[in-house]
């Protein structure tokens, strides 16, 4: 019963979802043509974020879209970690 229970602990654990993490202050360096990725420097680090069709842009109160991305934007990120994976939630420009 020990395993069984040790089973269904550690299997719940890795079945939870990633929490979401945000960052601003920084600006947009670049936006991949594809619309898949844009990349962000803050001071002397940069990220790269993949942008899905969950991915949710938002100006100011109205909802955006990917082209509303542009370099030299400031803007705030939502995103989720996965490994050295980051993936953008919600992309908030003129907050």
């Amino acid at each position: 019963m020990n395993k069984t229970m040790l089973a269904i602990i550690l299997c719940s654990m890795l079945a939870l979802p990633a929490s979401a993490d945000t960052i601003s202050g920084g600006k947009i360096t670049s936006v991949d043509p594809g619309g898949t990725a844009f990349h962000y420097s803050k001071k002397k680090k940069s990220w790269t974020f993949k942008v899905t069709d969950a991915t949710v842009v938002r100006v100011g109160n109205r909802t955006g879209n990917l082209s509303d991305l542009k370099t030299g934007q400031s803007i705030k990120v939502e995103f989720r970690r996965q490994g050295n994976l980051l993936t953008a939630l919600i992309i908030g420009i003129g907050f």
